[in-house]
């Protein structure tokens, strides 16, 4: 469900503040989602959208001026949901002590639960950053959160990394996450999800860690995850 909270607050969408309003705006995105899955985004339009939806093209156009306006906010949907789904608990799992090792692990699980959305749908979403510039700004300011955030969150665990360039470990991070989820969840790889994500995360804890099987706690460190690490994603800014 898309709560008021978390929408994207575009001049070009109409955010609505009754739960009536709100309610048709949210099957709205649930139909146009199912239509760009089945159709892709050039053969989905408002008209199929508004039908799916069983509301009246007029009301489609009372919340969204076109299809290119409503995946935008399906897609920051996600964005949100995503970010929401690992830094916030990576921070609660910290506090008690995890190792290195367990963390990756962890950050692996919630990007695959992230990714479990019907691959069609993925590659439509994927594909616009290519071919439309506002598609591509939200890639781009999606991805420069994400390596903010894997930045901060290394830092604030510095005395258990090997590496020393924080800024690029993460975007390393990033690149290394992005590609292997992507294509588990879009390809039929010839190696087994599970042996992928195992590689991954064995690579990814040797290259950050010391010691990946060592605990890390931010209550014995007497340090925490900088608030920045901690804030959501901001759709639609």
């Amino acid at each position: 469900m898309y709560l008021e909270s978390d929408m994207t607050t575009q001049l070009t969408t109409r955010i609505p503040q009754q739960a009536r309003s709100i309610e048709k705006r949210n099957r709205l995105m649930d139909a146009a989602m199912l239509e760009f899955e089945a159709q892709g985004f050039h053969g989905t339009n408002a008209k199929k959208i508004a039908a799916a939806a069983g509301v009246s093209i007029g009301t489609f156009y009372a919340y969204f001026p076109d299809k290119k306006a409503i995946l935008l906010e399906i897609i920051n949907h996600h964005l949100f949901e995503v970010d929401q789904s690992i830094f916030p608990l990576l921070a609660q799992k910290i506090q008690k002590g995890i190792t290195g090792r367990e963390i990756v692990q962890h950050i692996i699980r919630l990007g695959h639960e992230s990714h479990s959305m019907s691959s069609n749908l993925l590659r439509v979403m994927l594909s616009m950053r290519y071919i439309d510039e506002d598609f591509q700004e939200l890639a781009t300011k999606e991805r420069e959160d994400i390596i903010q955030k894997l930045s901060q969150f290394f830092t604030s665990i510095n005395d258990h990394l090997r590496v020393t360039d924080m800024d690029a470990a993460a975007a390393i991070v990033a690149n290394a996450f992005e590609e292997t989820l992507h294509s588990v969840a879009l390809d039929t790889p010839s190696i087994e999800q599970g042996r992928l994500y195992a590689a991954l995360a064995d690579m990814t804890s040797r290259y950050l860690f010391i010691n990946p099987d060592e605990l890390i706690s931010f209550e014995n460190q007497k340090k925490r995850m900088p608030p920045a690490a901690q804030e959501p994603f901001e759709k639609g800014s």
